[in-house]
């Protein structure tokens, strides 16, 4: 016995017979009675009416627990019947009708009981075999914590190489579906960077710090490269245009020049560059050696 019910959304069955394909979740709907009942699956499923009428139910649900099975009026809708009331001998049924070019078709017709609710019978497609597929996310997350958390490519891999067990890798969800919060916070970096330089200098000048960039994708005028300079305590910079880089040799000579001549109190102790070959030469080295800057 089922029932035509115009306020469910979703059809629900009791019994997976009814079911071509029946897909393990997990959710909850509301009832008449006003509490939560839990489902076991949904799929396509496929019924057979007194009449003869079979309707395709794309999105039922299974719940063996229910007290009735409900028919929605949205699943009749969607295989093209129309659903109207008719009384006779004082008595109201529910008439599905499918209307063809010239004229409507009576295809079943519904009574109902005494409080209004209307009823019918229902049989499964007989000869149809149904395909359950347990594709949930907890399922994988179980053997993702068996196997040591591999990633979904790893166990794939392990599956096709195994035997002895009735997993398929169309049972696992796919890689955007699926997060891992022991995995997740493994791959986070926690702590900081290593520096490289444990103790700063505060005092100004000893030590400056310099690259060279470009070529530049506008160049500006005929300048195609730039060079910049910064004290690493007190974050003093300079910007200087070059041609190439075999200018920025003389440029940086010219602007330690210029430091020492504006700061006689501060020295310039170290200069930190790339290895490039404008700061690897030995034109370069001996003149920081002579002034005792280190490289």
């Amino acid at each position: 016995m089922c029932l035509v019910d115009s306020g469910t959304t979703n059809s629900i069955l009791r019994e997976t017979k009814y079911f071509q394909t029946l897909t393990k979740r997990q959710g909850n709907v509301l009832t008449i009675v006003g509490r939560d009942a839990t489902i076991v699956g949904s799929g396509r499923a496929t019924i057979t009416l007194p009449m003869g009428t079979q309707l395709t139910i794309e999105d039922a649900l299974l719940y063996p627990d229910s007290t009735r099975t409900l028919l929605s009026y949205r699943d009749i809708r969607k295989n093209g019947l129309h659903v109207e009331t008719h009384e006779e001998q004082k008595e109201e049924f529910l008439l599905l009708i499918k209307n063809t070019r010239h004229s409507k078709q009576l295809l079943e017709k519904i009574p109902s009981l005494p409080s209004g609710i209307y009823y019918t019978y229902i049989k499964p497609v007989p000869h149809v075999a149904y395909k359950i597929i347990f594709q949930n996310v907890n399922t994988f997350q179980t053997w993702h914590d068996r196997l040591g958390h591999p990633g979904i490519g790893m166990i794939q891999k392990i599956i096709s190489n195994s035997h002895g067990h009735n997993l398929a890798n169309s049972k696992f969800p796919e890689s955007t579906d699926f997060a891992c919060t022991a995995c997740a916070t493994g791959k986070f970096i926690l702590r900081p960077s290593y520096l490289k330089i444990k103790a700063e200098p505060f005092k100004f000048l000893e030590r400056i710090q310099g690259d060279i960039c470009g070529p530049i994708t506008s160049s500006s005028g005929p300048f195609k490269y730039f060079m910049v300079l910064i004290d690493a305590s007190m974050r003093w910079t300079h910007v200087c245009l070059l041609f190439t880089h075999n200018h920025a040799f003389a440029k940086i000579i010219a602007q330690i020049i210029r430091l020492r001549a504006n700061h006689p109190e501060h020295l310039i102790k170290s200069i930190r560059m790339d290895n490039a070959t404008e700061f690897s030469s030995k034109a370069f080295n001996d003149y920081c050696m002579t002034l005792g800057i280190q490289i």
